[in-house]
């Protein structure tokens, strides 16, 4: 299975897993966590999460790659092929999850459709435009540097640990 396709599948397992709620097929949900996961793991690495390129649809971001996702051959992610995904690939999509999962694909649209990289993408297009032009990865980046990074583990913005001034307690 490529890589891609591997971290969807992760996906929809972790948001299954973690809600206890079918992800079903939802496509453009899934479509619209993995661009946010691309720009989270901009944000936190530094690197992109895959190499694969968005589009720049009307709906949003979409990876033409998983475009009937769910109706061409999907196969549920088995938990014994966790050893093939990176620990980095696992915390990203699960952090994405955690922030974003309890959101409806629309409304996840109308926040990838607010980002640069997707404005970019569709300068000069018209709504019917079939020839769409790929968001570039320096845009999602520069959306990446916009990312206000969260902690769930210790409940804080990660910037709020720059003023930091006291004692870190011993165990």
């Amino acid at each position: 299975m490529p890589k891609l396709k591997k971290l969807a599948s992760y996906l929809v397992y972790s948001y299954e897993n973690h809600t206890e709620a079918r992800f079903g097929d939802n496509e453009l949900k899934l479509q619209m966590l993995l661009y946010l996961a691309q720009r989270e793991c901009l944000a936190v690495v530094g690197e992109p999460l895959f190499e694969e390129k968005f589009e720049g649809w009307e709906e949003g971001p979409v990876l033409p790659e998983l475009h009937f996702f769910f109706e061409e051959g999907y196969d549920p992610f088995e938990p014994l092929e966790m050893k093939k995904l990176k620990e980095r690939e696992q915390f990203i999509l699960d952090r994405i999850v955690f922030a974003y999962g309890q959101y409806e694909g629309w409304y996840l649209a109308d926040l990838a459709r607010r980002e640069t990289s997707w404005h970019n993408s569709r300068a000069m297009l018209t709504a019917e435009a079939t020839d769409l032009k790929p968001l570039e990865l320096a845009d999602i980046r520069a959306d990446a540097k916009k990312v206000r990074l969260y902690d769930t583990l210790f409940d804080v913005y990660l910037d709020e640990l720059d003023d930091f001034e006291g004692e870190v307690l011993e165990p």
